[in-house]
Formats: structure tokens, sequence, C-alpha cells
């Protein structure tokens, strides 16, 4: 059986050093926390110190709502949920149609994709102050913050603009001032100040530069056979040889999450001939167990897509099993 191994020192490593820009971390461990198993990935950060997060929907506050004191959830339900469930607000229509009593507003500052627009604003908090809601946050997204240019410093001075036009309010109708937060992960080396909390996906996961890899996934091998000179495998036979080699069949295919490829792809220690099959991989050489990737920065060099990509789609159905670095593995 292939396996997904989580690095704890990696891991760590990252939410150190997020810490050291502003220790108070709202981790996103939406969509299977990113591929890497949200249960096991939850525990890590717990074990951390993390006491917030972000999830997709409904379905993923309730796997970990046990480990966390509040989970804010980007696409909630309307209906009342639990009491460390804090509903993102997208739209005001979906303000009017909610019934959960701790909110989180999200304001679009450009991205033009959800959130409340400026010239709502004025409804949204008399609407929220109407329904009695506790305001727990209010925050936006940046749509380039991984690209230089001034769409996130526009994005970045609008919010802030918007941050004391709420604290205005809050202060004025006595209630009580909620924190803000905006910085994902390729904003948090950009901001002059990354306000109350930060809000890290990618990051945690070593998805981007400057960040440790915290997903391995190593293959066992199916079987071992030699190729002749002139003679193809695989589908198609799309890789004919052009001399004897051994080659190996690994238990891993596009089925697992691997991206399709029709002519091989470049692995950690060996390369992948031919083409993906559903369920299997070939590879030159004669191993027991093969590396797919400890690094998905460099695994992505062979698709034409983003490390966020190809860690989602890691299939739930890979065994996850967390070591620490000084494991043999990575040595």
């Amino acid at each position: 059986m292939a396996t997904i191994y989580l690095n704890k020192t990696n891991l760590f490593y990252n939410l150190q050093k997020i810490s050291s820009i502003n220790p108070n971390i709202i981790a996103v461990i939406k969509d299977n926390a990113y591929g890497h198993g949200i249960i096991s990935i939850s525990k890590l950060l717990k074990e951390y110190g993390i006491k917030k997060v972000c999830v997709r929907n409904i379905d993923e506050a309730n796997l970990v709502r046990g480990f966390f004191e509040e989970i804010l959830i980007f696409n909630p339900p309307t209906n009342r949920g639990a009491i460390n469930f804090s509903y993102t607000i997208n739209s005001l229509t979906q303000l009017k149609k909610n019934r959960h009593p701790y909110i989180h507003l999200k304001i679009d500052t450009g991205f033009r994709r959800n959130g409340i627009l400026e010239n709502e604003l004025d409804e949204a908090l008399d609407l929220m102050k109407k329904k009695e809601f506790e305001l727990r946050g209010v925050f936006s997204h940046f749509c380039c913050a991984d690209e230089f240019g001034c769409d996130t410093f526009i994005q970045y001075d609008k919010f802030l603009k918007i941050k004391e036009k709420i604290v205005k309010f809050c202060k004025e109708s006595k209630l009580k001032i909620p924190y803000f937060h905006i910085a994902n992960s390729a904003a948090l080396n950009k901001l002059p100040h990354t306000l109350d909390y930060v809000r890290p996906g990618i990051a945690i996961y070593g998805g981007i530069d400057g960040y440790k890899p915290v997903m391995s996934l190593e293959a066992d091998v199916v079987s071992v056979r030699v190729l002749d000179e002139k003679e193809g495998c695989g589908y198609n036979k799309t890789f004919m040889s052009d001399e004897k080699i051994k080659i190996s069949t690994l238990d891993v295919g596009y089925a697992d999450g691997i991206p399709y490829f029709r002519n091989g792809c470049k692995l950690k220690d060996t390369i992948a001939l031919g083409k993906i099959s559903m369920d299997y991989m070939i590879v030159k050489g004669e191993f027991k167990k093969v590396i797919i990737f400890d690094d998905v920065k460099e695994f992505v060099k062979n698709f034409d897509t983003i490390t966020y990509d190809i860690l989602v789609k890691m299939s739930p159905r890979i065994k996850r099993k967390i070591i620490e670095t000084n494991n043999s593995f990575w040595a």
C-alpha cells in the first residue's frame, strides 16, 4: 500500500516561522488539510498550541469540533451550530437567512468572488446588531498576494478603512470589538502590519518557498521485470526502451491523486515511464519502495499546475503516518 508520511518536525518549523511574524494563527485546514488528512493535522496543530482553524464546510467542522476553541467555516449552512463554530457571512442574502449567533463578516476588498461589498457594510452591521449576532471576526482575502504589484496594498488599505468603520460602529453600539485578519500565506512577509491574526494555509504545509515540506508520498512495488531493447510498456506503449532495463510497477496511480501524465514523470530517485495507469505506475529500475515525492515544490515541476492542486487531490484512502525528521526515512 502507498503511504503518506507527515513530517511533524517540518510542520512545527513552519508554524514557528509563521509565529515569529504573528503568534496569533488561524490555521487553514480546509479540504482535508490540503490533502494531508484533517484529523492527523488537527492532532498536531493542537499539540503545537493552535486554538483557531478554518474549514470548508460543516462536515469538516464536525470532524474537528473537539480539537479547537474556534472553528471558522468558510461555506456554512444557515441553521445553528456548535458554540465553537463561527460562520462566515459571504453576502447580505446569507446574513438575512443565517440563524447561527457567532459570525465573521467577510469583506470583498477587490477579489470580486464573495463577501460583503463596501456599499453594503452599513446595512450588514445594522442587520447584525438587530439580529443580536456576536461578531467574532472580520476578514478579507487577497487576490494577488503571490505576485508583484499594487493590488495587495490597495486591498489592504481598503480593509484598514473598513476596520476603522467597524470599530467605531461597535464602540458606539456598545458591542464587543471583533478581531481582524487578512494575511494569507503569500502576504505574511508583505504587509506593514498583519493585524490581530494571520490566516496561513499553504505555508503551514510547506507548499511555497521558504517553508519545509510536510508531506511525502511513498509507494510499494507490486512487480519487477525486465524490459528488452525496443520493447514498450504501459498503455499504448508510449515508452519504448532503447536498451535492456529493469522496471518496477508501483501501487499508485491517478485514482490516488497523482496528476495524469502520458510521457513519464520525474520522481525523487527515479523516473516514471510512459503513461500512468489508474492504480499503477511503471518506473525505471528495481526497487522495493519508491518515493514519489518528498517535496511537492519539486514534484509540481512535472506538471502545468500549482502545489495546492497536487496536495489537495491526494486520496483520503492512502494511509497517513506521522513521523519526525530523525526517522530514518528522512535521512
